[in-house]
């Protein structure tokens, strides 16, 4: 077995089997970065690591399911024990589902807000002590959705603006220690994330129309976000946010909700309604691909 370089900073990255957690492996692993993947896809995960050992970097591949409880201590373990420390936790890994919060079943609700909000803050406490002695970084992967508050993804959004909270409450708690603790808001992505969507569509086949993927010009490219989030282990900010058209009118729309919530109520209570009536909300689902679904914004 090839030494493993002490020299090389260690990165965890959450949902690294495809989309941003893919790309950004891709990139750290250019950069030099030693690398733990992780994912519920083994093959996948063994694949992409096989192919960014050849750059010369060593690569641990953890396949978890992150709904587990147990994984944030196996993750981080396995990367203790291999490497000998860890310098970077990339919290990426996320998924959302094709219905209305009254619609979606209990059990994926359950596993949502597990590997939505809850892994990465477990992932963060089992690695706080690790990133202390080196002085590390916390990266999460947030959603501009946050801004404006609407059911069309569940409790998608409920998850990432906690895991917004956290994020700035666990900036301020380790400032002191050395970690940063920083926050990306990529804005739609051009991932797999809507035909993951698809594979927790009701059994009857309905899904929900304001789930449909983004046009083109509204999304970002994924190896772009990748690239700035992986500036942020060297030049770290307490927020990142990609510059998308899309984005802006979500942070307007919800400044403007928060000073006049009812204007927010009526508007996007109108916008569920109209397709609730014209009977979108029981449209049959288009095909999807099973995956680890990754976050796209």
């Amino acid at each position: 077995m090839t030494p493993v370089d002490r020299n090389r900073k260690v990165v965890v990255v959450t949902g690294a089997s495809a989309g941003i957690g893919a790309a950004l492996a891709r990139e750290l692993a250019r950069q030099g970065r030693n690398l733990v993947l992780t994912a519920r896809r083994g093959d996948r995960l063994d694949g992409l690591a096989a192919e960014l050992r050849t750059t010369g970097v060593d690569v641990l591949s953890v396949p978890v399911d992150l709904a587990d409880a147990d994984a944030p201590r196996t993750i981080i373990g396995s990367t203790v024990a291999h490497f000998g420390g860890l310098d970077v936790l990339v919290n990426n890994a996320g998924f959302g589902l094709p219905t209305l919060f009254s619609e979606a079943e209990p059990s994926d609700l359950r596993k949502q807000l597990m590997v939505n909000f809850v892994a990465p803050l477990l992932l963060a406490r089992e690695a706080t002590p690790h990133l202390v002695a080196r002085h590390g970084t916390i990266i999460n992967v947030g959603s501009a959705i946050t801004y404006v508050a609407n059911s069309g993804l569940g409790a998608y959004g409920a998850t990432k603006a906690g895991l917004g909270y956290w994020n700035d409450a666990y900036r301020r708690e380790l400032r002191h220690k050395g970690v940063n603790v920083c926050l990306v808001e990529p804005g739609p992505v051009k991932t797999e994330f809507f035909d993951a969507l698809m594979t927790y569509a009701p059994a009857s086949g309905e899904y929900n129309p304001l789930l449909d993927a983004p046009l083109p010009w509204m999304t970002a490219e994924v190896n772009d976000v990748a690239r700035r989030i992986a500036r942020l282990i060297d030049r770290p900010r307490r927020r990142l946010r990609v510059r998308r058209r899309i984005v802006w009118p979500f942070r307007m729309l919800g400044g403007l909700f928060h000073l006049w919530p009812w204007l927010g109520d009526v508007a996007l209570s109108s916008v569920v309604s109209h397709f609730d009536k014209a009977g979108d909300l029981n449209r049959r689902q288009r095909g999807g691909s099973l995956g680890d679904a990754q976050p796209t914004d």
